[in-house]
């Protein structure tokens, strides 16, 4: 089922140049709930980018934390997430179950292969700043 989660993300159109996001404070339920989804899906793109460089195909991360950046601030928990999602697929560790409560079984390289041209889960427009404010969370 996360196989399949992963190649519906990679499949999916790129994400770039999407709206900011919300700062978490005073979001609703329904935006909290989006919010740990988007994260989910933080979590999983970039362990599979930092799994993609320890089995030495090294797909460039570099956009995917500049466009989590844009969209939540350089300071903000999602892109801490990130980078810790990153290392732990970089070290070939399983993402940190305080992270991720269920995580995932490490997919084996010859799959992360085909991973190549994802993108990051979109922003739900539920969480997306209209008005172009500074955002903080």
């Amino acid at each position: 089922m996360r196989l399949l989660l992963v190649l519906l993300l990679a499949a999916a159109a790129p994400a770039w140049a999407q709206d900011r996001a919300r700062p978490v404070e005073g979001m609703s339920g329904q935006q909290l709930a989006d919010y740990r989804k988007l994260v989910r899906g933080y979590i999983e793109a970039f362990a599979l980018l930092g799994r993609s460089r320890f089995c030495r195909l090294d797909f460039d991360a570099g956009p995917y934390f500049r466009e989590v950046v844009r969209r939540h601030g350089e300071e903000s928990e999602p892109v801490a997430i990130a980078r810790a999602a990153y290392d732990a697929g970089v070290q070939n560790l399983p993402i940190d179950e305080k992270l991720y409560p269920a995580p995932p079984a490490l997919m084996p390289c010859d799959v992360v292969v085909y991973m190549r041209g994802m993108s990051l889960p979109p922003l739900p427009s539920s969480l997306a700043l209209s008005d172009g404010a500074p955002r903080g969370n």
